[in-house]
């Protein structure tokens, strides 16, 4: 009787520690550490991520596979539209024509009141796709609210010309 005990115990046992163990080692390169269940990959490399920040750019690695581009370009080129635009005004009230810049500042604004929704969209998209990776953090997220207020308040002084009564 108390064999057939030990028979079940140990059957049991090494039942529960090859679900919860797995049977090889962690699949991210350079990883020792044992697999979580039968997912391949350890507690810390889930899923084939690491915890390790991702190094964005545009230039291949070693290996000779492309690295992901910078995903806050465009909230950068976003955050830039407004000083840029300041400093084409600049530009345009050294020259002759006195109505270059009052066009330069409409067209602006145009071109803000057609680009803004599209950005809109796909800012949400962004944070919520880093929301759901669980790279979103706090300045990531000021950054994309940043880029898309600057364009709004230059809307806003487009749409009412800048509180002149014109």
């Amino acid at each position: 009787m108390q064999g057939r005990l030990d028979g079940r115990r140990k059957a049991y046992s090494s039942y529960w520690t090859a679900d919860i163990v797995g049977e090889g080692k962690c699949a991210f390169e350079g990883c020792n550490a044992l697999e979580f269940r039968t997912t391949g990959y350890c507690l810390r490399h889930k899923g084939g991520l690491t915890e390790e920040k991702i190094a964005y750019s545009g230039t291949p690695d070693e290996d000779g596979q492309e690295i992901i581009p910078d995903p806050l370009l465009i909230p950068k080129i976003a955050l830039a539209y407004v000083p840029f635009v300041v400093f084409l005004l600049f530009l345009t009230s050294k020259g002759s024509d006195a109505f270059a810049g009052y066009y330069l500042f409409l067209n602006s604004g145009a071109c803000l009141l057609l680009l803004l929704p599209l950005y809109a969209v796909y800012l949400v998209r962004l944070t919520w796709q880093r929301y759901k990776d669980g790279t979103l953090t706090l300045s990531v997220l000021i950054f994309h609210i940043l880029s898309f207020i600057v364009p709004l308040s230059w809307l806003f002084a487009v749409g009412s010309f800048g509180g002149s009564p014109a």
